[in-house]
């Protein structure tokens, strides 16, 4: 077991529609660059981007790889990468895609650190035609170069983009409060970066307090407010989330219980059993 598991399962944490309004205050987005790619069929795009990327299917079927994980996207389907990082678009049949960089302006930089390394949805262009409509304009006016595009570009994708993330929180795919509590408390944040970053750290709640710059009570407290978990669960939810992951790569469960900050296979497969309710073997095998 983990110097740092509690002995229960982790919770699933509920926004409820204060949370999420809340956190979409702080969404503001600028956009770096924008471009717009055609790709025939088995056609791949490599990419690497220290900057936030959002891709939107205009049309077609695309792969997308990232960290060894492959996530399908059809035609209005979007996939944002808060960190960035290396990623493949892989046409599966003949696509329009465009892609955007964008730096996060109206709220905390840890914020981005605290999501999931992809957000996606599938079916955004059915329950949300408006904002889908977006960003066909958006592709638009990339492609025609009218006067001021680059201002309407901006203002369309800021709205859209934000409208994508509210659209994956209100389908229950995860939580805003940890990224509520990064823009809120930026002491709270450099914790959750922490976590994120490196979550097989041998991490305690007196280490990460004082990454937090508070006392362990006070940071404990202030945790379990904000995020509405421990900092136990959570981070037990980060490494779970890891380990399916590292899972579906391949990697052998010991490697995977190592790299977690397990002390042997037995703790991780017993955690693993407790998230998923399976041994990691069994899984593996269900996922791929």
């Amino acid at each position: 077991m983990s110097q740092f598991e509690d002995r229960y399962p982790p919770a699933t944490a509920v926004d409820d529609t204060r949370t999420i309004d809340l956190l979409i205050e702080h969404l503001r987005w600028s956009v770096i660059d924008l471009g717009h790619h055609d790709l025939a069929e088995g056609e791949a795009r490599h990419e690497a981007s220290d900057a936030s990327r959002f891709h939107f299917v205009i049309s077609g079927h695309v792969d997308l790889e990232h960290d060894g994980v492959v996530y399908r996207l059809e035609c209005g389907n979007f996939a944002l990468l808060p960190r960035g990082g290396r990623a493949t678009l892989r046409a599966s049949s003949r696509a329009s895609v465009i892609s955007t960089s964008l730096a996060l302006t109206g709220g905390h930089p840890l914020m981005t650190r605290a999501m999931p390394p992809v957000l996606h949805s599938s079916e955004f262009r059915q329950q949300e035609p408006g904002f889908a409509a977006l960003l066909d304009t958006v592709h638009r006016e990339a492609a025609l170069g009218r006067p001021g595009a680059d201002t309407v570009i901006a203002g369309l994708t800021d709205v859209a983009v934000s409208a994508a993330i509210r659209f994956w929180l209100e389908h229950g795919c995860g939580s805003a409060r940890p990224w509520l509590a990064a823009a809120e408390d930026g002491n709270l944040g450099l914790a959750l970066a922490a976590i994120h970053d490196d979550p097989g750290s041998p991490w305690t709640v007196a280490s990460l307090a004082r990454v937090a710059h508070a006392s362990r009570s006070q940071f404990a407290e202030q945790f379990r407010t904000a995020v509405g978990d421990t900092p136990a669960r959570y981070l037990a939810r980060v490494r779970m989330r890891q380990a399916e992951r590292m899972l579906r790569e391949g990697q052998p469960v010991s490697g995977i219980a190592y790299r977690l900050g397990y002390e042997s296979e037995e703790g991780f497969s017993r955690a693993f059993r407790r998230h998923s309710g399976v041994a990691p073997s069994r899984w593996r095998r269900a996922a791929l």
